[in-house]
């Protein structure tokens, strides 16, 4: 049972956090970690360079939700996954209770390990010598882990997944999707009276159009601290256009801004 943070380095194979609640850790020996730091593909974290980042790959990210009775769903993005190696002589395990979210602290940085765990002898988590933590940290986080990983490790060699034509066209999409200069850029041409190609999503017995009329999100504008006036100006909402001689509005979210952007020569 611990009571303070411990080096990961000094925890051995089983780790008791909690006696009482049967909270315990099983580690795979090993001298560094491997930990895989993810960040949303617009993230700065996404596009940031290190030497110390053994690689880097696309990844699309899945994320589940859970409604208020209880139900789940899930929703996907798209992301950059960093790899890391981290001497588990810098890793400290804090004394509290993750429940297959493993706390732990690495040069300042609180983190949690995303591992597999069950119920044996109470609760059991394992921790393997590769281990995930939660995405988007924020950017000095990311390069306060940079400082302490290490080149030359067992882990230099390690496999760094790639992408299919499929996944690969499906993370640009998403990493269009999620990208608000895209869509600012095509309002711009919308604007201007250009008549941008719109491309629309799978699905749909359309595929494309252009467009010719922006509609925004409504922003409130402050006369003073109580009073506003309501003005068509915040983030883009939908997009009137023309599509088989038929004027329609579209949504944003029913757009390929993928494939719009290509058509547009946008990157």
């Amino acid at each position: 049972m611990i009571s303070e943070p411990k080096l990961l380095s000094e925890c051995g194979t089983h780790l008791v956090v909690d006696s009482k609640d049967e909270y315990h850790i099983n580690i795979e020996e090993g001298t560094h970690q491997l930990i895989v730091m993810g960040f949303e593909s617009h993230k700065a974290g996404a596009k940031f360079t290190h030497p110390n980042i053994i690689g880097s790959a696309k990844k699309i990210h899945e994320f589940k939700h859970y409604r208020k009775h209880g139900s789940k769903f899930w929703t996907a993005k798209a992301g950059v996954d960093h790899y890391l190696a981290i001497p588990r002589n810098k890793i400290y395990i804090l004394p509290e209770k993750g429940y297959s979210y493993i706390p732990a602290e690495i040069n300042g940085v609180k983190i949690r390990f995303n591992v597999s765990g069950g119920t044996f002898n109470g609760w059991t988590d394992r921790l393997g010598i590769k281990a995930h933590i939660s995405v988007n940290h924020k950017l000095s986080d990311l390069k306060k882990l940079c400082e302490v990983a290490e080149r030359e490790t067992p882990f230099e060699e390690c496999v760094i997944p790639e992408m299919d034509v499929h996944e690969e066209f499906r993370w640009n999409q998403l990493s269009a999707n999620a990208n608000p200069k895209i869509k600012e850029a095509i309002a711009k041409l919308i604007e201007e009276d250009k008549a941008p190609v719109i491309k629309l999503m799978d699905g749909f017995y359309l595929d494309s159009g252009y467009g010719i009329t922006v509609r925004r999100r409504w922003k409130k504008n402050w006369t003073d601290n109580t009073h506003y006036t309501l003005e068509e100006k915040g983030a883009l909402k939908s997009i009137v256009g023309m599509f088989d001689n038929m004027r329609y509005k579209i949504k944003s979210n029913q757009i390929d801004w993928h494939r719009t952007a290509l058509a547009n020569k946008i990157s």
